[in-house]
């Protein structure tokens, strides 16, 4: 979180969609190794379709949950941005954003290296 002065405020870490998919993967003998994507549908009809539904559509609710929480334990009106590479696939997935940037985190540590660089 970021105030309105610009100053980190904190935030939260939670394991990674990779992360998440790699563990279906690893600790189920029978799951299959599934490439991340946004499913079609909630309710999966194939073991292949479950998992990406079960993956994704849980993180959406994480994201959600922890967005809803982190807005009231600050207590005042902020914005939402999503960033990171795999930001543009929950684009679209929730009404939680209000900005999507896949490449702001990259943008902002060549921002750094400019001023650094400077000096």
């Amino acid at each position: 979180m970021v105030d309105e002065d610009g100053n980190y405020g904190g935030g939260v870490i939670a394991p990674g969609i990779n992360l998440s998919m790699e563990a279906l993967h690893m600790a189920a003998a029978m799951l299959p190794r599934v490439a991340i994507g946004r499913p079609g549908r909630v309710i999966g009809t194939s073991t292949v379709e479950c998992m990406k539904s079960g993956v994704f559509w849980g993180y959406v609710g994480l994201i959600e949950g922890l967005i809803q929480r982190i807005k009231t334990e600050y207590g005042k009106p902020m914005k939402v941005i999503i960033t990171g590479g795999l930001a543009p696939l929950f684009e679209g997935a929730t009404a939680m954003f209000d900005h999507v940037d896949g490449e702001l985190t990259m943008r902002g540590l060549m921002l750094v290296h400019k001023l650094n660089a400077r000096t």
